[in-house]
């Protein structure tokens, strides 16, 4: 697959190396374009470098870097996006007394609305840079959860397949507004990963097979629980 990094930043530096290493064509992307350079001279003979535009160009898969920035103040021309897949990551800034506000719209859902007819993913919002130097190496039975969310099944699951190939666990959470509760999930992470004073940790997320019959009574039905399709409630 042929990948696009719109901004060679610390995480699309990592992601597209990581992806690299996996055989897909990545292209890096920058408005320095010597930042693109070195981070295609760590890869291998399939990265690319040049500006953000032509990694716009380049990629069936967009990773789009710039946080909080318009892609009409990134690309010279935004409209290349429509119709491809464009993963983001964005976080907000991380308070010294974490005193997180509330998510009420998410940066992915934003960029969804600067970029209409674009498939706008997010991913990676929980996993820190760090963590990709274990992807595609040592990350089998750690259950390291990648959260997605977008509007399109179809642009989920390419998403998926990606994370999937870099060791992580994809978790579909559905519709693109889910991406609210998936960056409070990464303001949660990363104040634990401040107070540990270490970037090296991350969720996973491991399905526990059930036990049936309950031997603790179950679960009772309450105004607080709504029926699953099984017929037991959450």
């Amino acid at each position: 697959m042929k990948i696009g990094i719109v901004g060679t930043g610390n995480m699309g530096r990592v992601l597209g190396l990581a992806l690299a290493e996996r055989g897909h064509q990545v292209f890096f992307g920058a408005r320095n374009i010597e930042k693109a350079r070195q981070a295609a001279q760590i890869g291998t003979s399939n990265t690319f470098f040049g500006d953000n535009q032509q990694a716009a160009e380049f990629g069936d898969v967009i990773y789009y870097n710039p946080r909080d920035v318009c892609p009409a103040d990134v690309l010279s021309n935004p409209d290349v996006l429509n119709g491809k897949v464009v993963v983001e990551s964005h976080n907000g800034t991380v308070p010294s007394d974490f005193s997180f506000a509330p998510v009420v719209e998410s940066r992915a859902e934003t960029l969804q609305s600067q970029i209409p007819e674009a498939q706008v993913v997010t991913a990676f919002n929980t996993i820190t840079q760090e963590i990709f130097e274990h992807a595609n190496r040592s990350l089998d039975g750690l259950n390291i959860a990648c959260f997605i969310a977008g509007d399109q099944p179809e642009a989920r699951e390419t998403v998926a397949q990606l994370v999937a190939s870099l060791g992580f666990t994809p978790v579909d959470c559905g519709e693109l507004r889910q991406a609210r509760l998936i960056e409070s999930a990464a303001d949660l992470v990363r104040m634990l990963l401040y107070k540990q004073k270490s970037p090296w940790a991350s969720f996973s997320f491991t399905k526990i097979p059930p036990l049936q019959p309950s031997r603790l009574g179950g679960r009772q039905a309450s105004s607080l629980t709504r029926a699953t399709t099984t017929g037991s409630s959450q």
